[in-house]
């Protein structure tokens, strides 16, 4: 049974795993690690911030890290056919993954001083902007058409010089290859 890209599901998922781990930020780590770890106690609040941030972190990691395994080893549908098989388990682990990255994202913005790194929100809209196009199947002309948007955008940045000028054309040959 096919997924719809954006099915009630695929948002279930992803709001349930926002305030999943924003759960696991706020109660659930504090809680396990002053049970765990004596020194927990001993940190400054911006300390505990930055451990239960990367707690989370790592539940994350697992969590999805085991899915991935599983869906590598044993779904069927994704190893008969890699790129146009169902990939409904693929996308249900996306949703957790995009869940946790809202979840993150609002935390830095929140706990700036503590955690707030523009590199972190960088990193974590990139892969949700990679993610989105997991979720939206696209027909295979349009697969293209980030690359000519990176070459508008080098543009406008002013990008000039021999470098740039490969870099073009390169882009312009695989703009053209994608789209026949």
């Amino acid at each position: 049974m096919a997924m719809d890209p954006f099915s009630l599901l695929i948002l279930t998922i992803s709001v349930s795993s926002f305030f999943t781990f924003q759960w696991l930020f706020h109660k659930v780590s504090p809680w396990f690690s002053r049970r765990v770890s004596p020194g927990f106690l001993s940190l400054s609040d911006k300390q505990k911030v930055e451990w239960n941030s990367r707690t989370v972190s790592t539940l994350h990691a697992l969590l999805v890290g085991v899915f991935c395994l599983y869906i590598l080893f044993f779904d069927d549908a994704v190893n008969e056919d890699p790129v146009w098989g169902d990939p409904t388990l693929v996308k249900t682990n996306v949703a957790i993954t995009t869940g946790y990255l809202i979840s993150d994202l609002l935390l830095i913005f929140y706990y700036w001083k503590a955690i707030g790194d523009k590199f972190f929100v960088v990193h974590h809209l990139a892969a949700l902007y990679a993610y989105y196009y997991v979720l939206i199947p696209l027909p295979s002309p349009s697969m293209d058409l980030p690359v000519p948007r990176r070459t508008s955008m080098l543009l406008l940045l002013g990008g000039k010089g021999d470098t740039f000028v490969c870099c073009k054309y390169v882009n312009d040959q695989l703009f053209f290859q994608c789209r026949w």
